[in-house]
């Protein structure tokens, strides 16, 4: 048999390609857990981080008399979105040089940040699953070029022996 033949069919470049291809997968694998705990830190609220819930007593609320509406605010939960909690300053003291004073200017500013680079993780996260998704694809592919390439050189195997018996028995009729 060629020495070229029998070194393309024993070649272990299909197995190093799936190896890194799996290699890659389970890197992705890291980073999606790292963005997983990312979004589930950004969603707990940090006003309510172990805090522990103070009711006041029944006197102090009679001593202090307050209107209804004022009642029902103090009340109403705060439906600020964590990660504006946690992200964004409520007032533009201290902020860096080259900010508008204007607080609403501010703010709007902050949001805009906020919100590209909120954009930004997501498109990040919608990337690793589509390169992940890829590589399965390339995963696969390589298995099946891999099974392919073992049938063929089971032929080739099967046509070599034959070929090498086939000499031996014409060599052994000649020779008797």
């Amino acid at each position: 048999m060629d020495k070229s033949v029998t070194h393309t069919f024993r070649s272990r470049l299909l197995d190093e390609l799936e190896q890194a291809t799996n290699g890659l997968i389970e890197g992705e694998t890291t980073l999606r857990r790292a963005l997983g705990r990312l979004w589930q830190a950004m969603s707990e609220d940090p006003d309510k981080k172990e805090k522990s819930s103070v009711v006041p007593k029944r006197e102090e609320e009679d001593e202090q008399p307050q209107d209804p509406r004022a009642q029902r605010v103090a009340r109403a939960p705060d439906l600020t979105p964590p990660t504006h909690k946690i992200f964004l300053i409520s007032h533009p003291n201290g902020a860096p040089p080259g900010y508008d004073p204007d607080p609403t200017h501010f703010k709007e500013k902050q949001m805009e940040t906020l919100e590209k680079s909120l954009a930004a993780l997501r498109e990040l996260q919608d990337d690793g699953r589509e390169y992940v998704e890829r590589l399965q694809e390339i995963r696969e592919g390589l298995g099946d070029v891999k099974a392919q390439r073992n049938i063929i050189w089971d032929v080739v195997r099967e046509r070599a022996i034959k070929e090498l018996q086939d000499a031996a028995f014409a060599t052994a009729g000649v020779v008797q």
